[in-house]
């Protein structure tokens, strides 16, 4: 039984190499040659899950090709890295890499996880090849919506930035993965942060004429900036002038209400004086009035005594 089971693992592995163009002594073959069931170990059996799992190793297996191919010293495909397996590893010269190769979504908390411990392992970079999304921005990923591609021709249609307006931009066209992969080891496409929470791949020169774009709009929004703090300053200055100026209209103002104040005072004080004048004139009128009258009556008794004396002189020298 177990020499059956093997037996059928060697001619599935045979059967991907030759899809791949690799034959069993590292020579290209001529025609691809399937097992007629699926290995051991793909999936649940079905079908579907079979045509899967054999189309994701299938992708595993060009990967370590490829990556041999443009000068990676080692290539491994399931391998454990300090203890983590991973789908494909590499390693050049002393630095040690990682390809986790996912046809689902990803949840970017268990991925970011996963890279964690991958890079305390020692791998100086993880790269996430899944389906498109918004993961893809958030990890070292690359979106792929084809892992069956006829040919094992693989395309990358998210997470890969091309230059724009100086800036880098996602690619309106897709990138293939033999020339992302071509980049990615001898060192001419990175990854890099776009802002601040989202990333991507792209070439060494679009990095550094969007790093240089991203410093000349820092450099210009930097001098308006001081320009803005200038005018600040010199607004505050003149707020400050006119505030000190209020201060002084405020208190000229108060002074000249304490100076209105007091003459309205002393003005009321002799409006008091002159009411009081006018009182005192016109007691003293009442009193000359009253004077007048008396001296009127007194007059007028005085004339009637003189008439009534005449009249008693007259009277005597008659009777004499």
């Amino acid at each position: 039984m177990r020499t059956k089971q093997r037996a059928e693992v060697a001619c599935g592995r045979r059967a991907m190499l030759a899809e791949l163009g690799i034959g069993a002594t590292g020579g290209a073959v001529e025609a691809p040659i399937r097992s007629a069931r699926p290995a051991v170990g793909y999936g649940c059996g079905c079908p579907d899950c079979a045509a899967a799992q054999w189309n994701m190793q299938r992708l595993k297996y060009w990967l370590c090709g490829r990556l041999l191919a443009y000068g990676a010293d080692e290539a491994e495909v399931d391998r454990l890295v300090g203890g983590v397996p991973v789908d494909v590893y590499w390693r050049k010269g002393d630095r040690e890499y990682a390809i986790e190769v996912r046809s689902g979504p990803l949840e970017c908390a268990l991925a970011q996880e996963h890279t964690d411990r991958l890079r305390a392992a020692g791998c100086a970079e993880v790269l996430w090849l899944c389906q498109p999304g918004y993961w893809v921005g958030r990890l070292h990923a690359m979106g792929m919506t084809e892992f069956a591609a006829p040919g094992c021709d693989y395309r990358a249609s998210a997470g890969v930035f091309g230059i724009d307006n100086g800036l880098v931009a996602p690619r309106s066209e897709p990138l293939e993965l033999r020339e992302f992969i071509r980049g990615w080891v001898t060192g001419e496409i990175v990854w890099g942060y776009r802002d601040e929470h989202t990333g991507g791949w792209a070439t060494v020169p679009d990095w550094e004429q969007h790093t240089k774009t991203q410093a000349t709009l820092l450099a210009r929004q930097r001098q308006e900036l001081v320009d803005q703090r200038t005018a600040l300053a010199v607004s505050r200055k003149a707020m400050r002038d006119k505030h000190r100026h209020a201060l002084k209209l405020a208190t000229r103002l108060e002074r000249s209400e304490q100076i209105a104040q007091d003459r309205a005072d002393s003005l009321a004080q002799a409006h008091r004086k002159i009411d009081d004048e006018h009182r005192v004139q016109a007691m003293l009128r009442d009193n000359i009035g009253s004077l007048r009258r008396n001296v009127g009556q007194l007059q007028l008794v005085a004339v009637c005594a003189m008439l009534l004396i005449v009249t008693f002189i007259a009277a005597a020298m008659v009777v004499r």
